[in-house]
C-alpha cells in the first residue's frame, strides 16, 4: 500500500487478491483515498463482477469530510464505504479503476482498504497489507546519462497541457510549476510511477519519465531523508504533537492524516490536557504553539500547493515581464533591480536572519509585485471572475507560495526568520521556526482574499471553497502569525478568518468552537506585545482579540451542539484575560476616533475601526453608515452571554470598562 491508479490518460485497472475466510459475509468495501477529486472518476469491482462507479450519490462519504462536499468537496483525502456483492470465503480479486482523466487529473491513490460485514466487522486482516518503504526505491535508469538528462527534461522539457488537449503547448516546465531543483516531489516521496505517468500525462515518453524519475531519485545525495510522514496524502504542516522536537526539514511533511481529528472537542484537550480549563495556560501575554496543537481540519495536500495553471501559460508576456516573475529568480525584463534567489544565495545566513541587508522589504516588494501591482489585462473583474480566470489567479498565487516554499527550503529560512523577526522588526514573539515577511504569501492564496464568487466557483461548491479559505488562513498563522509584531492586517488579517470560520459553519453545518477560540487566542496574544494602545494598528485593539468572537453566538452560534459548560470554561477564561489586558491600558493613551491621537482614517465607528470609536458614541448609533461596531455588539450580545451562564463577574467587569470607555452608553445598566 498505497495502491497507486494512474494514467496518463485512459482508464487503468489495479486489482489486490486477497485470501478472505470470511468473504462471503462483506457488504461494504471501505477505503481511504487520496485525490478522488470528481465524481466517476473511478469504480470498484469485486471477483469480475459489475464495476461500481463511485460517486457522491452511490457511496457514503465518512466523517467531516462528507460536511465539506464529499467527492471533490474540500477535503483531499476522504474515506468512504460502497456497498458491494459477490465475496466470496475465501479467494477474492478487488478491483480499482481510474476511469480517465478530466484534464487536470492523472489518477487517485488507495491509502487502505477492507471488506466490512453486516455489523462492521473489518474481514481482511491487518497482516495482509504493507506499506511501500520509499527509503528502498531506486533509480528505475542507473546510468548517469540518464539522470543528466532526466535533469534537462525537468529544467527545459517541451510539454503539452493534457491528454484531453495534447495540441496545446505548455510555456511552463516541469521545474516552474514545481521546486526549480524538483525537492518537492523527493521531500514528499512521490513514486517513479506517478513521476512517468504524469510526464506521459504532460506528452513525455515513458523512457522521457523515467529518466526524470531518476533525476528525482538522485536528490537523495542532496537533500535529507524525508522522514515517514513525508507522503503525497500527508497535508503538509498539519498541525500535531511533537513537530518541533522532529528534524526541521521534516517540519514541511506535517504530523500526517492521522493528526487530523473528526472531533473539534480533541483541540480543546490538547490545549489542557489535564481536562480542566486553566486561563494562565491561554494569557494574551502568552505564546501558544499552534504547530503542536492537532485540530479537526485537513489541510491541503501537496498536489493542492502546485498551481494547475502556471502564470505564464495564464498570463503569456505579461507575467514572464512582470516584476512578479524578475523578483522571484531575475527572469524577464521587469524592472526590479535585485531578485530573491540571487539575494539569498549572496546574502547567505547574515542576509537570512536579518543580520545584512533587508529580507523583509525584499519579500514585501516580491509580495506586492502580485498583490497590489499585478494587473493583467484578461484577468476579469474582480468579484465576477469566470472559473477559467479564476483559475488562472489562483494558480499565480499558488506559484508564488510555491516558490516561497523552494526558498524557505533551499535557504533554511524556516531556521533563520526567527532571528531575522528580532534584527529586523524587534519582534517580541518569535516562534521557534518558521517563514519570515509582512506580505500575506500564504493568506492571500484564499478564494476569499482573491474575491472569487462562491456562487460559481472553481472549487465546485461554496463549502469546498470555503474549506479552502480556511485552509490557507489557517496555514498562515501556522508558518507565520507574526511574531508579535503585526503591522495593521499585515502578516494576517485576522477579523476575515474569524468570519471564514462563521461562513464555512453556515454552509457545511459543522462547528468548530475550539479551533475559532485558537485562531482568536493568537490573534489576541500576537498584539499583546507591549506596544500596547497607544499605537493600535500595532497594538492592543478590540477589533481583533474581541471575546465577543471567542463566544460567537454561543449556543445559537459557533457553540451549537457543545455543552454549555465547556462554552462557559472557555469563554470565561479567554474573558477574563481579555479583560486583564484591555484594563491595563489607560483610557486616556488609546487612540481614539475625533480626538488628537486618532488614526488618521479612522473617521468612522464601523466594524473594522481599530482604535476606540468616538468619546460621545451611544451604541445603535449609524456612523459611516451602519451599526456593525463594538460597543453596539457587545451591548447587544452581554445579555446573551449573561444568559448562557457566563461569568456575571467578568461580564460586570466589561460593562464597567465599555461604561468608561464610552460614558454616553449607560453600559452600567448592564451590570447585575
Amino acid at each position: 500500500m498505497p495502491l497507486e491508479v494512474m494514467s496518463a490518460g485512459s482508464s487503468q485497472t489495479v486489482s489486490a487478491t486477497l485470501k478472505i475466510s470470511a468473504g462471503a459475509s462483506a457488504k461494504v468495501l471501505t477505503m481511504q483515498v487520496n485525490n478522488l477529486s470528481y465524481d466517476g472518476k473511478a469504480s470498484v469491482q469485486i471477483n469480475g463482477g459489475s464495476w461500481i462507479t463511485l460517486t457522491n450519490a452511490s457511496v457514503t462519504v465518512l466523517g467531516n469530510a462528507k460536511l465539506y462536499g464529499g467527492i471533490g468537496g474540500g477535503y483531499d483525502t476522504i474515506s468512504l464505504n460502497v456497498p458491494i456483492t459477490g465475496a466470496v470465503n475465501g479467494t477474492n480479486t478487488i478491483s480499482f479503476r481510474f476511469n480517465g482523466t478530466d484534464g487536470v487529473s492523472s489518477g487517485y491513490r488507495v491509502l487502505s482498504f477492507n471488506l466490512l460485514d453486516s455489523a462492521g466487522n473489518p474481514l481482511i486482516a491487518a497482516s495482509s497489507f504493507t506499506q511501500d518503504d520509499p527509503t528502498a526505491w531506486t533509480a528505475p535508469l542507473a546510468n548517469a546519462s540518464d539522470v543528466a538528462t532526466g535533469k534537462q527534461l525537468w529544467q527545459s522539457a517541451t510539454l503539452n497541457e493534457s491528454p484531453i488537449n495534447p495540441s496545446h503547448q505548455l510555456r511552463a516546465h516541469c521545474m516552474d510549476c514545481h521546486s526549480a531543483s524538483g525537492s518537492d516531489l523527493f521531500k514528499f516521496n512521490y513514486s517513479n510511477n506517478s513521476i512517468i505517468v504524469r510526464s506521459q500525462f504532460h506528452g513525455l515518453s515513458a523512457i522521457q519519465g523515467a529518466q526524470i524519475a531518476s533525476y528525482i531519485r538522485s536528490l537523495k545525495n542532496r537533500y535529507p531523508t524525508p522522514g515517514a510522514n513525508c507522503r503525497p496524502w500527508n497535508p503538509p504542516y498539519q498541525p500535531g504533537p511533537g513537530l518541533d522536537s522532529a528534524p526541521l526539514s521534516d517540519w514541511t511533511c506535517g504530523a500526517g492524516l492521522g493528526a487530523v481529528s473528526e472531533n473539534d472537542l480533541d483541540t480543546l484537550a490538547a490545549i489542557f490536557p489535564n481536562g480542566v480549563v486553566d486561563r494562565s495556560v491561554v494569557a494574551t501575554r502568552g505564546q501558544i504553539n499552534l504547530r503542536e496543537i492537532p485540530i479537526g481540519l485537513q489541510l491541503p495536500d501537496w498536489n493542492h500547493w502546485v498551481p494547475r495553471i502556471h502564470p505564464k501559460d495564464a498570463w503569456g508576456d505579461y507575467f514572464t515581464n512582470s516584476n512578479l516573475n524578475k523578483l522571484y529568480a531575475g527572469e524577464g525584463s521587469g524592472s526590479a533591480t535585485f531578485n530573491m534567489k540571487t539575494q539569498l544565495a549572496q546574502g547567505g545566513a547574515s542576509y537570512a536572519q536579518g543580520k545584512t541587508g533587508n529580507i523583509f522589504n525584499d519579500l514585501y516588494s516580491w509580495g506586492i509585485a502580485f498583490g497590489e501591482q499585478f494587473a493583467p489585462p484578461n484577468a476579469g473583474t474582480n468579484g465576477s471572475y469566470t472559473i477559467a480566470q479564476q483559475e488562472n489567479l489562483y494558480g499565480t498565487a499558488q506559484w508564488q507560495l510555491l516558490k516561497s516554499w523552494e526558498l524557505a527550503q533551499e535557504y533554511s529560512l524556516e531556521q533563520s526568520c526567527p532571528s531575522a523577526w528580532v534584527n529586523l522588526q524587534h519582534a517580541p514573539k518569535p516562534e521557534a521556526r518558521g517563514w519570515c515577511g509582512y506580505w500575506r504569501v500564504i493568506f492571500n492564496v484564499s478564494p476569499h482574499i482573491l474575491n472569487f464568487p462562491t456562487a460559481n466557483s472553481m472549487f465546485g461548491s461554496s463549502v469546498a471553497q470555503y474549506v479552502k479559505s480556511n485552509q490557507w488562513y489557517y496555514l498562515q498563522i501556522l508558518l507565520n502569525p507574526g511574531s508579535g509584531a503585526h503591522n495593521v492586517h499585515l502578516p494576517v488579517d485576522w477579523q476575515y478568518a474569524y468570519g471564514l470560520l462563521d461562513n464555512l459553519y453556515q454552509v457545511s453545518g459543522r462547528t468548530e468552537p475550539i479551533r475559532n477560540f485558537l485562531y482568536v487566542l493568537k490573534g489576541a496574544q500576537e498584539m499583546d506585545n507591549g506596544v500596547g494602545v497607544a499605537n493600535v494598528n500595532q497594538g492592543w485593539t478590540t477589533r481583533d482579540t474581541s471575546p465577543l468572537d471567542v463566544w460567537s453566538g454561543g449556543q445559537n452560534g459557533v457553540w451549537k451542539g457543545t455543552s454549555v459548560a465547556t462554552e462557559q470554561a472557555v469563554v470565561n477564561a479567554f474573558l477574563a484575560n481579555w479583560l486583564d489586558t484591555t484594563t491595563s491600558f489607560n483610557l486616556s493613551n488609546w487612540q481614539r476616533e475625533g480626538q488628537p491621537n486618532a488614526v488618521s482614517y479612522e473617521t468612522t465607528c464601523g466594524w473594522s475601526i481599530r482604535s476606540l470609536c468616538a468619546l460621545d458614541y451611544v451604541h445603535g448609533t449609524l456612523s459611516g453608515g451602519t451599526i456593525e461596531n463594538f460597543p453596539t455588539w457587545t451591548w447587544n450580545q452581554v445579555p446573551l452571554m449573561r444568559g448562557e451562564g457566563i461569568d456575571g463577574t467578568q461580564l460586570n467587569r466589561l460593562s464597567t470598562w465599555l461604561n468608561a470607555a464610552y460614558p454616553s452608553g449607560n453600559y452600567l445598566s448592564l451590570v447585575h
